[in-house]
């Protein structure tokens, strides 16, 4: 049977053969001698276990995710962060100078990019500004989708949205997935939703068939640099020919994979859960000084760990920031974020570098 997202799928996806490596065909345990993968039996001291191939999808971080994210284990597939996953599926369902994305500027960038790169045609329907927060367009979508000379396949939301700060509603979010089924496939990218109260749409995966969701441990669990992350999906036919057919050979680090075992243990994971509690907690103190600035003209409202910041000279505060070894996100001369800098929460006291820097700079202005 051909499922709601197979039948968007690339044609030529579908009657491909896919690789199989060494390491797919045989779970790895130390109860086998492994002489099917060319690899060097000798180990270097430090480096125990690293001479050998790491497994390409490991049962024991699959059960992991499914334990951490509410999904079976067949309907993951771990990436090397979100940013894998994006490009892996514009790959799967866009066919090169014929089929359309669409994006919801101001969002992260990279969806753009990775499209245009494959390259898909790139529709862009901003989102509207609406009671001092970012609002999507949802009948827009709905509209430009369905319209089969627009060729679309994919539809990025990302919510909480980067780099507004902002989520949108799950209830919105399905009306998206419900009308274009059937039409076009909905990537919900939750790489923020640990932050937000209204968390994952994980739930509703196995009644929306056309919705896969993007997650990763870099923001909320602490852990850019290993780039561990997944996509999600009720599909389980999806997943598997995602793993068979559109990922890289050996595309996960051991010392990742180890890694992140490590970090979704119940020792560790209580520590990164207190962390975010620690983070919220920051970004509402670091709200209310930044208003108190005659500088600032306006803070988006925000479900993520970085702030929108409008302010009378943007550009001007990001450059005296950086002067004085502090980095912040200029997003003062993009449409939709006129005079805006995104602000990441860090410690308490690199937030109060900023709030001083801001008051020193509002000084010398006036």
């Amino acid at each position: 049977m051909t499922t709601a997202l197979l039948k968007l799928v690339r044609d030529h996806f579908k009657t491909m053969e896919g690789y199989v490596s060494a390491g797919m065909e045989m779970t790895k345990d130390d109860t086998k001698i492994f002489l099917n993968a060319n690899e060097n039996p000798f180990e270097l001291p430090g480096l125990e276990g690293l001479n050998r191939y790491p497994e390409p999808q490991p049962l024991a971080l699959l059960e992991a995710f499914s334990q951490t994210y509410g999904v079976e284990r067949d309907q993951i597939v771990i990436t090397r962060g979100a940013d894998e996953a994006i490009a892996i599926l514009i790959r799967v369902f866009c066919e090169p100078n014929k089929d359309s994305v669409i994006i919801n500027p101001p969002t992260f960038g990279i969806y753009g990019v990775d499209s245009r790169a494959q390259p898909a045609n790139v529709i862009e329907i901003p989102l509207i500004k609406a009671q001092g927060t970012f609002v999507l367009d949802a009948e827009n979508i709905i509209k430009t989708a369905k319209d089969k000379k627009n060729g679309v396949k994919l539809v990025f939301l990302c919510s909480p949205n980067n780099p507004t700060g902002n989520s949108f509603s799950h209830e919105t979010i399905s009306e998206i997935c419900e009308e274009l089924e059937g039409h076009a496939v909905v990537i919900l990218d939750e790489t923020y939703a640990e932050f937000a109260e209204e968390g994952s749409m994980a739930a509703d995966l196995e009644s929306t068939p056309n919705l896969i969701i993007l997650r990763t441990l870099s923001k909320s669990y602490a852990f850019a640099g290993m780039r561990i992350g997944s996509m999600l999906a009720g599909d389980k036919q999806f997943i598997a020919l995602v793993r068979a057919k559109a990922l890289e050979t050996y595309p996960l680090v051991r010392m990742s994979v180890e890694a992140a075992l490590h970090v979704l243990s119940p020792e560790i994971r209580p520590l990164a859960e207190e962390n975010i509690k620690k983070l919220l907690a920051e970004r509402e103190r670091v709200k209310q000084e930044l208003e108190k600035s005659e500088q600032v003209s306006h803070i988006f409202p925000s479900d993520a760990n970085f702030l929108l910041v409008e302010m009378k000279d943007a550009h001007g505060f990001y450059e005296y920031a950086k002067k004085n070894n502090v980095i912040l996100r200029d997003f003062s001369s993009k449409k939709g974020t006129e005079n805006c800098l995104r602000i990441s929460i860090g410690t308490e006291k690199e937030n109060d570098a900023v709030l001083r820097m801001l008051k020193d700079f509002s000084s010398n202005s006036s």
